[in-house]
């Protein structure tokens, strides 16, 4: 899923707010809610080496709760995205090897 708007209602503004300010340098939506299907089977990619990024197995992610977006842009961007995300109380999966995972 690709909306902010499967995202939990509580998490939606400040998402939006981010994205909004980091679009015109480039930052897109990639990734929203999954359910547990979708998240089992990017897990086996992860494990077989086919994706780049870190993915928590099935039932530790919260993009599976709707609490954790991922977004495509350049370094820069994703660092200066992440310290506003943390400074507005967020995490930010760059502290964790994942700089394009926001969660909350």
């Amino acid at each position: 899923m690709n909306s902010l708007s499967d995202l939990q209602p509580w998490l939606y503004p400040y998402a939006r707010e981010l994205l909004r300010r980091a679009a015109p340098l480039g930052a897109v939506l990639t990734s929203t809610r999954r359910t547990r299907e979708e998240q089992a089977q990017l897990y086996a990619r992860y494990i077989r080496g086919e994706r780049g990024y870190p993915v928590a197995p099935p039932g530790r992610s919260l993009h599976e709760a709707g609490r954790a977006f991922d977004v495509a842009a350049p370094p820069w961007v994703l660092t200066a995205m992440g310290e506003l995300w943390e400074y507005w109380g967020g995490r930010w999966g760059g502290r964790f090897g994942d700089p394009i995972h926001f969660e909350a």
